[in-house]
């Protein structure tokens, strides 16, 4: 191999056996003319489905795909291979790829075939479908339909150009009379099927594209499509579920090839063949050359192992035409490229927050001080280029120790296992206090809101890892661990749901003490009201009541105010006579607190927490491999259907009921599967006795599924009895509100923070 070439012409199969070294058998040597693997300072995968339909589309097409860019082997980096396969072993690899991987990753799944290998579990599965025109959106620019199936979305998506969920009832149709697939709403453990047990439910006859693309290579007689029948009639014998469905319509089908559409069919997949894609190759010197800013750290200047400068330049120059890298994914990126073993660290830990949180604020908890330090704010590129490459300075041996802190955090120079570095044994910890279990934590979290929470909350979710760091240097007495346990998840809770300025809260809350400080039950007292007034007219939290004093602010409304209704007008422009300033006023007691709680859907699932901890016990967003859309199981479901509270002109109560209508006080969590199939079901003919207790429809003895059954006359009025039915549904709404919010409220010891 001739390193200094300035490029290099792969074919698509060449591209894809980097992540499937079975596809370079027949090849020259039986390997491709190059072996790139990722390095670590790249990003993870970002393409939506639709981006990766469409690239295939324009390979069928004969449209240019673009080029790549590769170097040889950066000695700074690890490697790891894309998203769909294992790749080549280490020292088989020749060089990185620096710009393309989303495409490889595309290309690969192409080629992916995901029943060969009985025991692997695709993430995902790509096909091609035979018959499409029915199943064409009319504006769609597509030649060619693709159909990917994703764990988030196995029965496939819609055929616009853009990103198309199936709705719900083409989900429930799909699995009932597609798959088979059991449907089986009170199951305690929620199970939906994976990419191998499904096809595209919106396609004519769907086909896995692998399979083409390999009978277009090795075509029988001559033929793609008698290659393509026998391959088909082997999954009668082999696998039962398929061979009921798509396998037998796509082998009718193929009985009559002489079909104008199947004929250019052909002649494009064979056409695939002959694509070749450009892997530029960057010079070697245009990556170890000694950079303006490396120059400037004089005798201390990296050596040219050590050079990662010129590769973040050209990384970040790269990336900017394609999806720009921002804010935590950039310093993401940076921390990877310094310290190329945290990925590995990372990837095997288990359960974990999101990656790119992980990594930063493990970094930032390695470089604050314990005990009474102070801690490390958020990190800058430079600061993070200063930490890795020490410069003979004043400052050198702090930069020095720095480093060591950040190796020492992910266990980067030792033998010590993953589950063993300081960041696994800190992770368990916040894990500990968060998650719930049925016996040890049940005022814990489902998985989702704690990954929400470090995600969304990043700053909250940092000040536990300090004081958990803290905790496994001087451990909570036995007889105090519980209190503050609860204390640390309500103060979080707090902040995260109803924070007007998170980041300045956790700031005070520095102010009021140091990591150590907060192991003591008694820290905890008031921290909330201290949170309230942050000083300058700033508020760090909203006014929060107690239960009690919040079932006085959101009066039962009666007869004569129902049908005007408002939560503004009743609660702050009310009473009549009151001049701006009181009102004012009292917008200032209420209404953030109000807003907050009436659509707080965390405080839904928290609410429902033993339910979504059952039901969903796998899923978690950052942790199950989803793609980033549509990966909810589950939907937020109103009890009373939207239907009855929209589009009712000339209804007397359709104000009020859309007022309620909309908050949590009328939702609750259901099955993607199961949600929206009730059209206009009341509560009462679609909620089974089952699902009273966890959906909150329980108030001691009495079933409130019949105060959420409203019909269309009731919204309309006319008479007492529909207005005391809307009111009944209103007064129920509000009853399962205020009753989820006490539960938090008092499962998380508020009263004793306030």
């Amino acid at each position: 191999m001739q390193d200094h070439a300035t490029s290099h012409v792969l074919s698509l199969r060449e591209v894809a056996s980097w992540q499937f070294p079975v596809l370079a058998h027949g090849m020259k040597n039986d390997r491709p003319t190059i072996v790139a693997a990722i390095p670590s300072l790249q990003r993870g995968a970002v393409w939506k489905p639709q981006q990766v339909e469409l690239l295939w589309d324009s390979v069928l097409r004969g449209f240019p795909i673009g080029s790549l860019v590769v170097s040889t082997l950066l000695e700074t980096q690890q490697s790891r291979s894309g998203q769909h396969g294992a790749g080549w072993a280490t020292e088989q690899l020749t060089h990185h790829l620096l710009d393309g991987q989303q495409r490889c990753n595309a290309i690969a799944l192409g080629f992916h075939d995901p029943f060969a290998d009985t025991d692997s579990d695709p993430d995902s599965t790509l096909w091609l479908d035979l018959a499409p025109e029915p199943h064409f959106s009319a504006n769609s620019s597509r030649a060619f339909l693709l159909r990917l199936c994703t764990r988030a979305h196995p029965w496939g998506y819609g055929a616009r150009d853009e990103l198309e969920k199936l709705l719900a009832h083409q989900v429930r149709e799909a699995l009932r009379e597609d798959y088979r697939w059991p449907l089986q709403p009170h199951e305690d453990t929620y199970q939906r099927p994976r990419p191998r047990d499904t096809w595209p439910h919106k396609a004519g006859v769907p086909v896995p594209l692998a399979w083409l693309l390999h009978c277009a290579a090795h075509p029988q007689d001559g033929s793609l499509w008698a290659a393509l029948r026998a391959r088909l009639e082997q999954v009668f014998t082999l696998d039962a579920l398929h061979a009921r469905h798509w396998a037998r319509k796509a082998h009718d089908l193929l009985q009559h090839v002489e079909s104008a559409a199947l004929q250019d069919l052909a002649q494009a997949l064979q056409a695939t063949r002959y694509v070749r894609m450009v892997a530029l190759n960057v010079a070697p010197g245009a990556l170890t050359r000694s950079t303006r800013q490396e120059s400037l750290l004089g005798d201390a200047a990296p050596t040219d192992e050590q050079r990662i400068a010129n590769v973040e330049h050209l990384f970040q120059r790269l990336n900017a035409g394609g999806t720009e890298l921002r804010g935590d994914e950039l310093l993401y990126s940076m921390v990877k490229a310094y310290w190329p073993g945290i990925e590995s660290t990372i990837d095997q830990l288990s359960p974990k927050p999101p990656a790119t949180q992980v990594a930063l604020l493990g970094t930032r908890v390695a470089l604050s001080e314990g005990g009474q330090g102070k801690p490390r704010g958020a990190l800058s590129v430079s600061q993070l280029r200063t930490i890795a490459h020490p410069a003979k300075t004043h400052n050198s041996a702090e930069h020095s120790l720095e480093q060591q802190r950040i190796e020492k955090m992910f266990a980067l120079k030792c033998a010590t296992p993953t589950h063993c570095a300081e960041i696994a044994r800190i992770l368990k910890v916040v894990d500990g206090w968060l998650l719930y279990d049925a016996r040890h934590n049940p005022w814990g979290l489902p998985p989702v809101l704690r990954s929400l929470l470090a995600d969304k909350c990043s700053e909250m979710f940092f000040f536990l890892m300090l004081v958990a760091r803290e905790s496994l240097q001087q451990p909570i007495a036995p007889r105090q661990e519980k209190a503050v346990r609860r204390r640390l998840l309500g103060l979080a809770t707090a902040i995260h749901w109803f924070g007007m300025d998170a980041p300045a809260c956790v700031r005070r809350l520095w102010e009021l003490g140091s990591a150590d400080h907060w192991l003591k039950p008694q820290a905890f007292d008031g921290v909330l009201g201290q949170l309230k007034d942050l000083g300058e007219s700033r508020s760090g939290i909203v006014n929060l009541r107690s239960p009690m004093g919040l079932a006085k602010i959101i009066e039962k409304p009666n007869a004569q105010t129902l049908k005007d209704w408002e939560w503004w007008h009743t609660l702050i422009a009310a009473p009549a006579g009151d001049d701006q300033d009181e009102q004012e006023k009292r917008h200032a007691r209420y209404w953030p607190m109000l807003e907050k709680l009436a659509y707080s859907e965390p405080l839904l699932m928290y609410a429902q927490r033993a339910w979504m901890a059952r039901r969903f016990s796998d899923y978690d967003p950052h942790t199950s491999g989803f793609w980033d859309e549509h990966n909810r199981p589950w939907d937020f479901d109103h009890i009373l259907p939207q239907t009855y509270f929209t589009k009712k002109r000339g209804a007397n109560y359709m104000r009020v009921c859309q007022q309620w209508g909309y908050t949590i006080g009328n939702l609750h969590i259901l099955r993607f599967e199961e949600n929206r199939s009730r059209q206009d079901l009341t509560a009462e003919d679609s909620i089974s006795d089952e699902h009273l207790e966890w959906a909150w429809l329980r108030e001691g003895s009495r079933d409130l599924r019949p105060a959420f059954s409203l019909s269309h006359d009731d919204v309309r009025g006319g008479n007492d009895t529909r207005r005391d039915n809307v009111l009944g549904f209103v007064c129920a709404a509000r009853t399962r509100l205020l009753r989820m919010y006490e539960d938090w409220y008092t499962q998380l010891e508020i009263e004793s923070m306030l």
